[in-house]
């Protein structure tokens, strides 16, 4: 896709897919930014907000199981991953909180940092790769191959990240429906 048609279906993201979250990301985003690091109560929110609706199932699992984490760790954790310049590293800290695998870390550093990252969703990676394999959101690598992806993406176009990531995802989303 070109610039002009990634803005097409970024905007049609926009208008249709964040209905529900109209200024979640944006607010986590400057605090993220301002605290350097994450609380429980955001960790809930950032869950709350990836697996809504028909991923309720999967809510209600991650959120039992971030529970019993104690914030100390969260935020401590965070903060580490935060600091880091390296995704792997990033990844393998943010998956030591209970809870938080690869599709929720890549929630985490969009939210942090939406220029360099975006979100892994099995159609943002059918849509840049095709058929996703099945260790995708067990496996680091695929997540840092996605990474490199959208970033190769936005060099060549000046969108974020996160900007083309919405843009594929809204297309595979749209077109898996035909």
């Amino acid at each position: 896709m070109n610039k002009i048609e990634l803005l097409w279906w970024k905007d049609k993201y926009d208008k249709e897919e964040d209905r529900y979250n109209k200024g979640d990301e944006e607010e986590l985003r400057v605090r993220f930014q301002t605290n350097k690091f994450i609380t429980q109560n955001d960790l809930e929110r950032i869950i709350k907000w990836k697996f809504q609706g028909r991923l309720g199932g999967r809510q209600k699992r991650i959120l039992k199981l971030q529970k019993d984490v104690e914030e100390p760790i969260i935020t401590e954790v965070s903060k580490l991953a935060f600091e880091s310049k390296d995704d792997g590293i990033r990844l393998h800290l943010l998956s030591y909180i209970k809870g938080v695998g690869n599709a929720l870390s890549s929630v985490i550093l969009t939210f942090y940092d939406p220029e360099n990252y975006g979100i892994l969703d099995i159609h943002s990676w059918r849509e840049l790769f095709g058929k996703e394999p099945k260790d995708l959101f067990s496996s680091p690598r695929h997540v840092i191959r996605f990474f490199e992806e959208i970033r190769g993406i936005s060099s060549h176009t000046g969108l974020s990240c996160r900007d083309i990531e919405k843009a594929i995802f809204k297309k595979n989303l749209d077109e898996s429906k035909k």
